[in-house]
């Protein structure tokens, strides 16, 4: 759908996102509408500075969406704003490029591209507060969905992904979630960690959380999205992942915390509990599910990940004479 909008119609409709996706895409839609022609993508950036990778949130071309691009130093335009910390422009071929950097506490966390046959030069000031306002409304939402301790998503956070991703109405301007691209839906729990608080006090405890969450984003790849649940607990969403590499992964990320030095105590360890992620399943049964492989898990050992899939198969951690042992899982 288009419409008029004059430059303070495009700060309302900014400011009046509540949503990180929906947010990306009323920015590509303001700068489209005010500037016919224009084609508006926006990146959301993610890693190192020697490893930054960019993923396609909005554009005005939809079958972008959910892009990611991986090899910034091969898109030397990019790169240049990031650098830069300002906007970039390059020109040729009937051509015209411009790059806005997202800036949120003095760091770029993304970029806002725009592409036009014309020359339009008098767009750019506009464009650039328009960057502004979206960059320090973004800042906000994201403060917002964010754990106060560890700085991963947290549990409103989770809500808003768990309703945008199982739901069957679309988030406008995206297109449709691919099944296919669900992936899987892992619960973390740390084992007796209320010891570790009633022993050495919540100080330790937090410290114990920090690490651990350190650990989670070393551990998964920059597009598995990681929350904070409550307490002890934590949630990975492991995107474009079948269960039987979702299960790998969560093995090895275990078997990294089992063996990690925690301060002050000897050992941490967790109990995982993972399900694949079925398309407009509705989220407490999602939820539930994954429960039920964690506290399958908890009360057969702890310190294992479980699949709820598997938990008929037969194909699950178990407890025997001697100590804990576990099946091959691969």
């Amino acid at each position: 759908m288009s419409y008029d909008l004059s430059p303070l119609d495009a700060a309302v409709e900014l400011t009046a996102q509540r949503d990180l996706d929906t947010l990306a895409a009323a920015m590509v839609r303001t700068v489209s509408t005010l500037q016919r022609g224009f084609r508006v993508c926006v990146y959301a950036l993610q890693g190192d500075l020697g490893n930054l990778s960019a993923k396609v949130v909005a554009c005005t071309d939809i079958e972008r969406v959910g892009t990611y691009l991986t090899a910034l130093e091969n898109r030397p335009l990019l790169r240049r704003c990031i650098d830069r910390q300002a906007m970039v422009e390059e020109r040729g071929d009937g051509v015209c490029k411009w790059v806005y950097p997202v800036i949120e506490q003095g760091q770029v966390s993304g970029l806002v591209s725009c592409e036009s046959s014309t020359q339009a030069a008098d767009a750019c000031q506009m464009i650039e507060k328009l960057v502004a306002i979206y960059a320090n409304q973004h800042s906000l939402l994201n403060h917002q969905q964010r754990d106060g301790l560890t700085g991963l998503f947290n549990r409103a956070a989770l809500d808003s992904w768990l309703a945008k991703a199982l739901a069957p109405s679309e988030i406008p301007g995206r297109r449709a979630i691919d099944a296919s691209t669900l992936g899987c839906f892992a619960i973390f729990d740390i084992d007796h960690f209320k010891r570790i608080n009633d022993s050495l006090g919540h100080l330790y405890g937090d410290e114990v959380l920090l690490i651990l969450a350190e650990l989670m984003r070393e551990s998964f790849r920059f597009n598995d999205m990681l929350f904070r649940y409550g307490g002890e607990e934590f949630i990975a969403v492991l995107t474009d992942t079948d269960l039987d590499t979702a299960m790998a992964v969560l093995e090895r990320f275990r078997a990294r915390v089992a063996s990690h030095h925690f301060p002050q105590i000897n050992q941490v360890t967790l109990t995982i509990g993972v399900v694949e992620i079925e398309p407009r399943v509705l989220p407490s049964t999602l939820i539930d599910c994954a429960d039920k492989a964690l506290y399958y898990g908890k009360n057969h050992g702890r310190n294992q990940v479980n699949a709820y899939e598997w938990l008929n198969d037969g194909r699950v951690v178990h407890e025997a004479s001697g100590g804990l042992q576990t099946i091959e899982l691969f």
